[in-house]
């Protein structure tokens, strides 16, 4: 299907443009159609697999009290049916709020035309899991004949970062669906791919779940495992990669709050970061891997690499 398609990569930037345009619209009540929700059916190529009860909740609360602020993008059937294009959270609220009708932008599109938006649509906001998040990547991808880079400024994300959340699908079916529950997170997942015998993925993924091991304590027993060919007992877990024998130096635990942040920076800067010290005093270090995740960096701090 993809050697059919290998020219929309250029041709979604008119596609989406024209969406664009219908959405700014919608200010105008004339564009604006109420339609039945029980005509309005799913769309099958919905990249969001989860979807948070308390969100679904908390917008429902809304839409009762403010309404459907924002028409969901919906398509024409036969028979006087309808497909959802974009707003499946907006649709689910408002069937939890008791809606019998919702407004709608209706809009003539084919089959990879609401694909593409669909796709495009949940892929720009920032409540998809990161397995996902690499799911919608990989179906655009697929579907349009898109390269990584066509692919990233699509979807306005760096180059590496739709990299980095592809490689994500590489990992076995049980580690996604963890981060997809959100019972470990997608630096976990990064941290077990760094391993590559199954076997011991699998033991580093069941030492996390079970014993609750930060991202920094799994990259750690990772990183052993590269230099023993084993992962660590349970008394080399704390002791430093470079220590002599002898030495009783141990790794002093990172701050929860300077892990969770340091976690935060890596993935808004799309390169790996490092921090030690307190929160009084210590060092941020940033470590990339190729000119192009330095060029990404840099420009998301607003310089430009000479």
């Amino acid at each position: 299907m993809t050697s059919g398609n290998r020219g929309l990569g250029r041709g979604l930037d008119a596609l989406l443009g024209g969406v664009r345009e219908d959405e700014k619209k919608t200010s105008d009540a004339s564009e604006v159609r109420m339609i039945s929700i029980d005509a309005i059916t799913p769309n099958p190529h919905q990249p969001r697999r989860e979807f948070s009860k308390d969100a679904l909740n908390d917008l429902c609360a809304s839409i009762k009290t403010r309404g459907v602020l924002q028409p969901v993008l919906i398509r024409p059937l036969d028979g006087n049916q309808f497909e959802l294009v974009a707003g499946e959270r907006r649709l689910r609220a408002s069937k939890l709020a008791g809606l019998t009708e919702i407004p709608t932008l209706v809009r003539e599109m084919t089959d990879q035309e609401s694909l593409a938006i669909a796709l495009i649509e949940n892929l720009q906001r920032e409540d998809l899991n990161a397995v996902e998040e690499a799911l919608g990547y990989q179906q655009l991808q697929k579907q349009f004949g898109l390269s990584q880079e066509e692919l990233a400024r699509q979807v306005g994300k760096s180059r590496s970062a739709v990299a980095n959340a592809l490689r994500l699908l590489n990992l076995p079916d049980v580690v996604q669906k963890d981060i997809q529950r959100g019972s470990i997170s997608a630096g976990h997942g990064r941290a077990i791919m760094a391993v590559t015998e199954v076997e011991v993925q699998g033991e580093l993924h069941r030492r996390i779940a079970e014993n609750g091991l930060t991202v920094r304590q799994a990259e750690a027993q990772a990183t052993f495992w590269k230099q023993n060919g084993r992962l660590p007992g349970a008394e080399e877990v704390l002791q430093p990669a470079n220590a002599t024998k002898g030495t009783k130096a141990a790794i002093k635990p990172l701050d929860p709050k300077l892990e969770t942040l340091q976690g935060a920076l890596a993935e808004l800067l799309g390169v790996k970061v490092k921090i030690s010290g307190s929160a009084e005093k210590g060092k941020v270090t940033v470590s990339y891997g190729d000119e192009e995740s330095l060029r990404s960096f840099v420009e998301k701090l607003g310089a430009e690499l000479a």
